[in-house]
């Protein structure tokens, strides 16, 4: 038996590596085991992880269908009933190990879910926590068909493995929360090129866009009425009501800059300069409705109704890396920015809620309002502004 876990040893080590998923490094490491005698049945590999969505995923798999399955476990998961009273639970929180003979009816009653292990045949459930790094912390659940169940010497063949596993999972967690992590924090685009390695300074390309630059009227008046704490729950509902209305429309949020947000609608062969403009102007329609019914519920509450300004320009920037030698941002630059920026100002003096370049108009099916021509800071030639004509 210790040979079999030194062979099981050896193949972790030479070649756990290089699984990208933890749900294939669990389908091939059951067949390893399965080969050299080790009676497994079933098998759960639940981790819980810093993740910004997610509490973790479980990897499941079953002799019944030999196939290794993922399953996503959301935060709210943790709350119901089901996993309050699991075995998981004890796993995680206690992080002490759990055995239960299936084959004593008593045992089973421990927990709801060991009775339907017992009722499909089981006969020995064993249960190991496995800490990894500083606060990951893993969940491996065995469960045997063997009337032997799991001796004595064989759960402490699989104690062997576990300083194996726990450089395997780091390594796995590490990759898996990379990219939501990026994707939240710079964007889904931002976020790949990092992960690509795009991440020398001065890298840059030029980009065709429609910039969408919205931002919350009053902001500075209405922190001062009801504090900074409660002004992030405000910003928060604004933010979603503009972030939802952009994804759907296939946008790309660049930066939070205070009370503001720049989104980028690229052009590319799947996206041509009039689709990309219809696609920020719906954004920015969706935008102000979602806005709108959450200050008329908000009304409603006898709290202080929001309102936004959301300008649409068409131009060329470069979008690439700048900052300090050990402090970059990904971001966009060039005149069509500063446009943008300047419109944005223009919306709030004119009290119009989406306000627009020409560059954006002549795109449009439908024929706009213009509202005049302006002189505006830093740029030096007039702009002329629209806005959706009324029907």
């Amino acid at each position: 038996m210790t040979r079999s876990f030194d062979e099981l040893k050896h193949w972790l080590l030479s070649q756990g590596a290089r699984y990208d998923t933890l749900r294939d490094l669990t389908q091939d490491w059951v067949e390893q085991m399965r080969a050299v005698g080790i009676p497994i049945d079933r098998l759960n590999l639940g981790v819980f992880a810093l993740h910004p969505e997610m509490a973790g995923y479980a990897v499941v798999w079953d002799a019944s269908t030999a196939e290794a399955i993922e399953i996503p476990v959301r935060r709210e998961d943790t709350l119901t009933p089901v996993y309050l009273n699991s075995p998981i639970k004890v796993l995680v929180e206690e992080k002490k190990e759990l055995s239960f003979d299936l084959r004593k009816k008593e045992e089973a009653d421990a927990f709801e879910v060991l009775k339907e292990y017992q009722a499909n045949g089981y006969q020995h459930y064993y249960g190991f926590p496995i800490e990894y790094e500083d606060s990951g912390v893993a969940a491996l659940t065995l469960c045997t068909k063997s009337a032997q169940g799991f001796p004595p010497e064989m759960i402490q063949g699989f104690r062997t493995l576990f300083p194996v596993l726990k450089l395997l999972l780091s390594v796995l967690e590490t990759r898996r929360l990379a990219k939501p992590v990026l994707r939240t924090y710079l964007g889904r685009e931002t976020g790949e090129r990092v992960l690509s390695g795009e991440i020398i300074r001065g890298q840059g390309e030029f980009i065709d866009a429609a910039l969408w630059l919205c931002d919350l009227r009053e902001f500075t008046s209405m922190t001062e009425n009801i504090g900074p704490e409660s002004m992030i729950d405000v910003m928060n509902l604004y933010f979603d009501c503009m972030a939802k209305a952009v994804w759907a429309e296939g946008g790309e949020i660049l930066k939070f800059m205070g009370d503001a947000m720049l989104v980028v609608f690229r052009k590319s062969e799947q996206a041509t300069t009039s689709q990309v403009v219809h696609r920020a102007l719906n954004a920015a329609k969706a935008a102000q409705n979602n806005l709108q019914s959450l200050s008329e519920n908000r009304a409603a509450e006898g709290l202080v109704p929001l309102k936004a300004g959301i300008a649409i320009h068409l131009g060329q920037v470069i979008y690439g890396n700048v900052g300090a030698a050990t402090r970059l941002d990904f971001t966009v630059m060039g005149h069509a920015v500063n446009v943008v920026a300047r419109i944005q100002q223009l919306s709030g003096e004119l009290s119009v809620p989406i306000l627009f370049s020409q560059d954006v108009a002549t795109h449009l099916s439908d024929t706009p309002t213009s509202l005049g021509r302006y002189q505006v800071k830093g740029v030096m030639a007039e702009v002329e502004v629209f806005k959706v004509t009324e029907s």
